[in-house]
């Protein structure tokens, strides 16, 4: 159980207003996953507090709530999208909804400004509850897990080239979008990481009984997948394999799925170097367009 207090950060002190219950005494108490600090604003100072998230979030679609929300005569909430799904009637006691504004949560919701779940990785972001979705999925201090086995290292995107070339001798390659260059792998590599501007990619060598397998991945949030796309080229010989996608992330449990190039055995380069020509591509994010809950 987190125990939910508030403290004044304004420079009156509570016990100069005998008006307003005292703000050290205990409100709630709330069943809850790691509490996250926020702000709750009034008009002439903030309150600081640490709120579990979840209890905000609609409990049909389990997303966090954005306005407008709405209850049933007995109170039970929901957002609006839930609402129309369930043709207007409460999951929890079938009672008509969705004509019953609830303007309590709407408004507290409105006045919450809350840290950044990567706060404990560097982020310092302090964001209204309804734009810090939004703000979490293009984080810089979202942390990712090594994809190398067995290595416990989990952090950053930015902190992969060091991580790849202390531990694990990996080296990075750094490209300009719209701009062709070339990939060498040796008989030994396993991954070749690119890098552009803030953004970090990796290449994938895996190699099978038949042959290998050549693919991209993406450090970032599945939703950013859309914003980018490669081509990737191999030539040997007469023979010229090519293949346009988007890259995957990092994060998917299926990274590779059925993007990949596949290079048979009798098309390996007999000293093991095989080159590799990679365009990407990337006309830039605009997170507005994203369909995501506020």
């Amino acid at each position: 159980m987190v125990r939910f207090a508030m403290q004044a950060l304004g420079t009156e002190s509570p016990l100069q207003r005998p008006s307003k219950r005292s703000r050290s005494e205990p409100l709630l108490e709330l069943p809850t996953s790691p509490p996250l600090p926020l702000l709750l604003q009034e008009e002439d100072h903030q309150l600081a507090a640490t709120f579990d998230p979840d209890t905000l979030d609609c409990q049909i679609c389990m997303e966090a709530l954005h306005t407008p929300i709405f209850q049933c005569s007995n109170g039970h909430i929901a957002c609006s999208s839930c609402c129309q799904k369930l043709g207007n009637i409460c999951a929890s006691c079938s009672k008509p909804t969705g004509r019953i504004r609830c303007l309590a949560i709407e408004k507290l919701i409105d006045s919450l400004h809350m840290s950044c779940r990567n706060a404990e990785f560097g982020c310092r972001k302090m964001l209204k509850f309804t734009k810090r979705k939004g703000h979490e999925l293009f984080c810089p201090c979202t942390p990712f897990d090594c994809p190398v086995s067995d290595c416990p290292f989990s952090g950053a995107a930015t902190s992969f080239p060091d991580h790849f070339s202390e531990s694990h001798q990996i080296r990075t390659l750094n490209f300009q979008y719209d701009v062709w260059f070339t990939a060498v792998l040796n008989p030994t590599d396993l991954h070749l990481l690119l890098k552009a501007d803030n953004m970090v990619f990796l290449l994938h060598y895996e190699k099978e009984d038949l042959g290998n397998l050549v693919f991209v991945t993406l450090f970032g949030a599945p939703q950013r997948e859309e914003f980018f796309s490669y081509h990737l080229a191999v030539k040997y010989g007469q023979t010229r394999l090519t293949m346009e996608s988007v890259p995957r992330s990092i994060l998917r449990a299926d990274k590779r799925s059925t993007n990949f190039i596949f290079i048979p055995r009798p098309l390996n380069i007999p000293e093991g170097l095989l080159q590799i020509e990679i365009s990407f591509h990337h006309p830039g994010e605009d997170i507005s367009g994203l369909q995501i809950s506020p």
